[in-house]
């Protein structure tokens, strides 16, 4: 298994578009860890619509971080 990580701001634009993506890729052995940096806008919705419907897509949410968002200690399930 593989886990793939995606810091998401403000992105309700195309945060739609970039889950279809991965979700439509043939190797299916994977996690996707979305990491919502603080988005004022609906991104966080759009990801919590996803993953209630792909047990795969998990959501993260923090207090803005900027640059730092790789910074978060993702725990072990």
């Amino acid at each position: 298994m593989i886990s793939i990580v995606i810091p998401a701001y403000n992105a309700a634009a195309t945060v739609g578009r970039c889950l279809d993506s991965l979700l439509a890729q043939t190797y299916r052995d994977f996690e996707l860890i979305v990491v919502d940096d603080g988005s004022t806008d609906s991104t966080a919705q759009i990801i919590s619509a996803y993953a209630e419907r792909d047990s795969r897509i998990r959501l993260i949410r923090q207090e803005n971080a900027g640059v730092r968002v790789f910074n978060y200690q993702i725990d072990d399930k």
